[in-house]
């Protein structure tokens, strides 16, 4: 079965038009909090955790989960960047529901649990790691990171310095660039989408079968494809390539700009129609 892939500004506003339509927010982020421990409990059966919660919605994720893996049986060590009483809305709720000490995030670096649940920032973040969150982004150890690994841009997929590396990231409603673009989907480990009841767009999908030829990608769409290599296409859309904010976006504004189906095969292979759909898969071999 495919998966759309959104942005995260496109994630923001699915989120923002079901909660004005009367969902509660709060119920969403247990929904989000309580998927996160349960992968991590699938993944990594055993081990002490340490969860690192930053100011935000990840945060609350993170302390829903930790109190979801604490009830599990799990040993489970908390550590916020901040103090808990600044916590504000649904993340202060959430904080609510762990009733555990709370460490200072710099306390973490010292913590040697045996998983670390990187809860810190999402796919939104806009400025490099630094300070103690750098720091702990450099420590060796298995991760499972909410949304997508601290430290890396959603939707360029590339980092914007230091960066978590995950051996597992639970992301929400539908995947992000950086769950599948390079350099992203290396950081990003295994990925898992969990549902929260939040409806998003699907005109861009991760594809299910390979492609990597021009007839296979024809096939996708039943229409004549321009096929370009990554190099080729730098050359044939500069002004798109260096401007577009990820590979999906530069290959959807050349297909739309030259009226035909155009190709993208490189380290991923992406495939977008003039009227904005698009499909998107891992090369073979990559």
């Amino acid at each position: 079965m495919s998966q759309a892939i959104i942005t995260p500004d496109q994630m923001y506003a699915a989120e923002k038009y079901v909660f004005e339509a009367g969902t509660d927010s709060f119920e969403v982020m247990k929904r989000a909090g309580t998927g996160v421990g349960e992968h991590l409990e699938a993944t990594f059966p055993k081990g002490s955790i340490r969860v690192l919660c930053g100011p935000g919605g990840n945060g609350g994720d993170g302390f829903i989960a930790a109190a979801h893996l604490r009830n599990a049986g799990r040993k489970v060590r908390v550590y916020l960047l901040g103090a808990t009483d600044s916590l504000k809305g649904d993340s202060a709720r959430a904080a609510a529901l762990w009733d555990g000490p709370v460490g200072a995030l710099e306390d973490a670096l010292e913590d040697k649990a045996e998983i670390t649940l990187d809860a810190l920032f999402g796919g939104g973040l806009s400025r490099p790691l630094d300070g103690v969150p750098a720091k702990l982004a450099g420590q060796e150890g298995p991760v499972v990171s909410v949304d997508v690994p601290s430290g890396l841009d959603g939707l360029s997929a590339k980092p914007l310095g230091p960066c978590f590396t995950a051996a597992l990231t639970v992301t929400f409603a539908a995947l992000r660039p950086a769950h599948v673009l390079m350099p992203g989907r290396q950081l990003c480990g295994k990925v898992e989408v969990q549902e929260i009841g939040v409806p998003v767009p699907d005109t861009v999908q991760l594809a299910t079968r390979g492609m990597s030829s021009q007839q296979e990608a024809t096939a996708i769409f039943g229409e004549e494809v321009r096929l370009f290599e990554a190099k080729e296409f730098d050359t044939s859309f500069p002004d798109i390539a260096g401007q577009a904010s990820n590979r999906i976006a530069a290959v959807q504004q050349a297909a739309a700009r030259e009226n035909h189906v155009i190709a993208l095969l490189g380290e991923e292979a992406i495939i977008a129609h003039p009227d904005g759909r698009c499909v998107v898969n891992f090369q073979a071999g990559v």
